[in-house]
Formats: structure tokens, sequence, C-alpha cells
């Protein structure tokens, strides 16, 4: 059985969503720790029996993520992931700063050898299966070495979270001919084009909804920006056919098409899954919306939790150290 450590105090509704959250994730199995201040949290849990650790200080989101980091030594996050460091828990979910996670994380628990620079994957949905799309927030400055690195860090992660073999690992563009983007994305590709992974050249963001490649790989500005502007389309597509349902429908038959219109909306919905991966680190974290609601962490932290109950970090780090002998 894993036990998953969540960061109570981040997100923008910490903690009274994070607790709510935790709470629905111990009802369906999951052991839970919450790192946070803990007469704050006990308010909230109510008198269900959930273990807290007593870290205090909260890293907002306006915060720089290392400076509170360096001064902050009892925030909560750092309580989450000293907790994965000392095996007590088996993996971190935070909805809290994603500076400060990066930053707590490669402190604590540190970087994977042979890695230049840890990415967040995102899955999104996708008509047959996700696809992944990293860097969607950690690093937002990059080199193209490191773009590449991330298109074999991502290749690996599809294999193992999708079963296929030979990912497609795309480069999102402005335009598919080789001579497009800026010099980074000129000289990206012709590293992916030499190296041994299934590169099948530019992509750009329509491609998202074609599924044409497996990966998507591009610097954490970008992919941030991709990743919540696809989340605000798709909250708009659902709003939009609602409503459609409800002006044309006749009344008899709205709840049958609503019950078969389900299933679109919650492959739509950002908070089925609400966990990005941190790729690249010693460890199991996850990263959740700062807007979560207790509903998207209660799935966050199962989503963690099947990860490490299938020994995703192990199978990942195995497999990424045995790519960088080729």
């Amino acid at each position: 059985m894993s036990t998953i450590a969540v960061d109570a105090m981040g997100g923008d509704s910490a903690p009274k969503e994070i607790v709510k959250g935790a709470i629905l994730a111990k009802e369906n199995g999951v052991d839970v720790i919450l790192s946070g201040d803990k007469t704050l949290i006990e308010s909230y849990l109510e008198g269900v029996k959930i273990p807290v650790v007593d870290y205090p200080e909260v890293i907002s989101m306006e915060d720089n993520p290392a400076r509170a980091i360096r001064t902050k030594k009892n925030a909560s996050i750092l309580g989450a992931l000293q907790l994965v460091k000392e095996n007590k828990a088996d993996g971190v979910f935070s909805a809290g700063s994603t500076g400060a996670t990066l930053i707590g994380t490669l402190s604590i628990l540190g970087k994977s050898k042979g890695v230049l620079r840890p990415a967040i994957a995102a899955v999104l949905p996708g008509i047959e299966r996700g696809t992944i799309l990293l860097d969607s927030g950690s690093s937002l400055d990059v080199k193209p070495k490191i773009l590449l690195q991330y298109g074999a860090m991502g290749s690996k992660l599809s294999e193992i979270i999708f079963e296929i073999n030979n990912p497609k690992i795309g480069l999102l563009n402005n335009g598919e001919e080789e001579s497009k983007g800026r010099d980074i994305e000129r000289s990206a590709y012709k590293l992916l084009k030499s190296s041994n992974l299934n590169f099948i050249g530019n992509i750009e963001g329509r491609d998202f909804a074609n599924s044409k490649a497996d990966v998507f790989i591009t610097d954490g500005f970008t992919g941030n920006i991709v990743l919540k502007t696809m989340e605000g389309t798709a909250k708009l597509q659902q709003k939009l056919i609602a409503n459609a349902l409800k002006e044309k429908l006749f009344k008899p038959l709205l709840i049958p098409v609503k019950n078969a219109m389900k299933p679109v909306k919650d492959k739509l919905d950002p908070d089925k899954t609400n966990a990005s991966y941190l790729l690249g680190v010693n460890g199991l974290v996850t990263i959740g919306h700062g807007s979560s609601t207790a509903e998207g962490v209660k799935n966050a932290i199962i989503y963690t939790n099947k990860s490490a109950e299938k020994g995703f970090i192990n199978k990942f780090t195995n497999a990424i150290s045995e790519l960088w002998k080729t």
C-alpha cells in the first residue's frame, strides 16, 4: 500500500479544498499524509483520521520561489517532500507554487543522474489515447540540447503510461517546415532529426486535436500557455454545448443526451486528472492546478497513488538511465 504526501497549504483555495480532496481520496482507499498548519488543517478535517505533519509556513504564488525555499524552512511543500526523502511517503502532490515545488524537489530529493533540466509533463486528452506535453511550465528558457532531452524523457514516459512502442515525437512550432521558428527550434530540430528518437518533425498547435504526435515538446513558457489555453477552451466548449442542448432539445430528451455526452465532458475536464509529472527528479512528484477544487485534488491524489503502486518512478528512472548510455 502506497502513501501520498499532500501539500495542504498549496493552492488558491488551500487548505480547505485540499483537505476536502484528501478526505475524498481517503474514502477511495488512498493513504494520505497532509503537510501544513496542523491546527488549521485539523479544523477542516472535522474528526477524519488523516495524519498531519506540522509545517505551517505558506509559499504563495506571489513569493519568489528560490527566496521562499531558502527562508521558509517550515513551508508545507518542504514537509511533504521530506516525507518522501525519509521513505514515509511514496509520492508528493502539490497544487501550490510550481517554482517552489521544483526548487524544493531539487533541494530535498535531487535531480536524476544525467538530466540537464527537469520538466513538467502534462497528459492531455486525445482521440484514441492521451498525448504528452512537456515542458508545461518548469523551465521558461531552455537550450536546444534540453529540448532534445525532453523528447527522450517524453518518449519513455509515453512508452510506460500508454504502453506503446517507439512513440512519435513532435517539436511544437509555428509551421511544419524545417526552417520555421526561432533559433532554438531550428537548432533543436537538427538535434532531434539526427537522434534515435521517432521524430516526425515540426507540429503546430492544431495538431493536438488530431493526436499527430504522442509527445509534443516545447519550452515551459510556451507549454504552459498551450496547457491553460486548452483548459480554457475545453471549459468554453462544455458551456456552449450545455447551452445549446438547453435551447434546442425537447426537455424529455435532455437528460439522455446529457448522459451520452458525459464521457466527452469527463475527458475534457481538467479536474479529472489534475496531475502533471515532474520528470527528471529522484522521486514521484505531481503538480496540480492552483485553482484545484476538492474533486480535482481527490483525482490528483488517486492518480499519483496509482503511479506509485505501479512503480512508475523506478520504471522511468531505469528507462532514462539506459537511454543516456546510448
